[in-house]
């Protein structure tokens, strides 16, 4: 069993996948402990897949999963955490806006203390923003987290920074009873784990925004504050049931 699994969900990266990875293949082999990489292809129409294929023949660490049709990166999260054989999952985007290195930063916070999700955080007073995003998305991005917090999450600053890491052996049945497929699905993970009992720790880390980012800023938002509603729907009325009892956390 390996300690780490990297999880990498991409679609239609083929600009961008080949630096993300090696990026990743070099951090896990300055590891001092057995590690994999797991990248997602999410049903990508050019050449991602082919890529990555190429890379992984040079590296034996990495393995991908695909998808045949795009199914929103929350499906692709969820199926690289699904399918990790790591005692801890990462996942990390494609624009490398948080260093994959920080990955031992949210790993040494989590086991110190007790956690089953760390969530890597732009807006902590430690944090450092060596490039800052654009305006617009520092509002979106502030308001959505505004929004977050009233409705379904109180008490984090930063639930929509794309690198997190998970316990795999709690957060599996937390995953598995998650539904949102869109960029919205860290609020539905994140709100099942609190109400069944995972902790959640907050860490401090780089940020350096990237200008080839391929978000669409009005989309994005929309779906999220969609997702949102949905969550918090589903929280207020018992939706997603109680926890599952200590046979099914060992059984996942």
């Amino acid at each position: 069993m390996y300690r780490l699994s990297v999880v990498i969900p991409a679609y239609n990266e083929e600009s961008r996948i080949e630096k993300a990875l090696r990026s990743a293949a070099q951090f896990v082999a300055g590891l001092d402990f057995a590690a994999e990489i797991i990248v997602v292809d999410d049903g990508s129409r050019d050449d991602t897949s082919g890529i990555v294929d190429r890379i992984a023949a040079e590296l034996p660490a990495i393995r991908i999963v695909c998808h045949e049709t795009n199914r929103g990166k929350g499906m692709a999260v969820r199926t690289g955490v699904l399918a990790a054989k790591g005692e801890w999952a990462l996942f990390s985007d494609v624009d490398e806006a948080v260093p994959i290195q920080e990955g031992l930063t949210l790993l040494a916070a989590a086991e110190e203390q007790n956690a089953d999700i760390a969530i890597g955080t732009r807006y902590h007073k430690e944090s450092r923003i060596l490039r800052r995003q654009p305006w617009p998305r520092i509002l979106v991005s502030r308001v959505g987290n505004l929004l977050i917090r009233a409705l379904v999450l109180p008490g984090l600053r930063d639930t929509q920074c794309g690198f997190k890491l998970l316990r795999t052996r709690t957060l599996r049945p937390v995953l598995e009873r998650a539904t949102v497929r869109g960029f919205g699905f860290d609020i539905e993970v994140l709100a099942i784990a609190r109400l069944w009992g995972r902790r959640i720790v907050e860490v401090p880390v780089t940020w350096v925004h990237g200008d080839e980012s391929t978000l669409h800023l009005r989309r994005a938002a929309l779906g999220v504050l969609r997702d949102l509603l949905r969550v918090t729907w589903r929280v207020r009325s018992g939706f997603y049931g109680r926890e599952p009892g200590p046979e099914a956390v060992e059984e996942a």
